[in-house]
């Protein structure tokens, strides 16, 4: 199924301000190695498309030459230029989807998308990509996800959890279809159909106020969503975090994956 989720600019709003608490964050030895493989050396351009709260282009500001961050969401795009503010002035910040890619943006290198690729028209955005993208260069999907980990129980728990809460948004119902197509099949089935993964596997720290946080940072969540059921959810998750948690932090295994397409 490529039938794209229902375009919503405003879906974050309620969100952007706990993503970066709450979400796990990408690997440094995953940026390094795509930097890497992509062989960027600071004179190349690069495009963060739905950059959220811009921890990619952030992240990357020192291995290309100019970047341009997209957001449509007015909120995520303030949090990402105040990160990046006399950190990466390299970085323009723009309010915009990928619906207004257009060759107006000029050409990248490379183009990152970050746990957004699910809510764009996945086709139609590598179509007018590989209008931008330079001949030798590549379209990269950023993920994390957390493995059921026995030695940490955890966090199945606290997954359960979420997902009771979760199950009934719509867009998150056609993401879990069975008739949902993967990114690897859109890609495959697009200009960037040759395919290559690097994962890194960590165990890290996290505090239990990252894990509300983090309840807080998805949209599937929402107070809009949700009303007085998320102060519900929040109580749960706090009393069965804080029950296996010591002196306010766990441990969790985390996989930063990057998805490497390339023509």
């Amino acid at each position: 199924m490529t039938t794209p989720i229902p375009f919503v600019p405003n879906r974050f709003k309620d969100n952007a301000a706990h993503y970066l608490g709450g979400r796990a964050a990408y690997s440094p030895r995953l940026i390094r190695r795509v930097a890497e493989t992509c062989k960027l050396d600071g004179t190349q351009r690069l495009l963060d498309l739905g950059c959220g709260p811009g921890q990619i282009s952030l992240a990357f500001s020192t291995w290309i030459d100019k970047g341009v961050a997209i957001d449509p969401a007015p909120e995520m795009l303030t949090i990402a230029s105040e990160l990046g503010l006399g950190v990466a002035p390299n970085i323009e910040y723009r309010l915009g989807s990928s619906y207004d890619l257009s060759a107006e943006l000029g050409r990248f290198q490379i183009a990152v998308i970050g746990r957004a690729f699910h809510w764009m028209d996945r086709p139609d955005t590598l179509a007018r990509l590989d209008q931008l993208i330079d001949p030798s260069g590549a379209v990269v999907l950023f993920s994390t996800s957390h493995p059921d980990d026995p030695p940490r129980p955890w966090f199945t728990q606290y997954h359960a959890l979420v997902e009771s809460y979760a199950q009934t948004d719509p867009a998150r119902e056609q993401r879990k279809d069975d008739a949902w197509e993967s990114h690897e099949s859109v890609l495959m089935n697009s200009p960037f159909a040759s395919l290559e993964r690097v994962s890194i596997v960590e165990v890290r720290r996290v505090a239990v106020e990252s894990l509300l946080a983090r309840v807080l940072s998805m949209s599937s969540l929402s107070r809009e969503r949700l009303g007085s059921r998320l102060d519900e959810l929040l109580e749960r998750a706090r009393a069965l975090l804080e029950a296996h948690a010591q002196d306010g932090w766990l441990e969790e295994r985390v996989d930063s994956v990057a998805l490497i397409a390339r023509r």
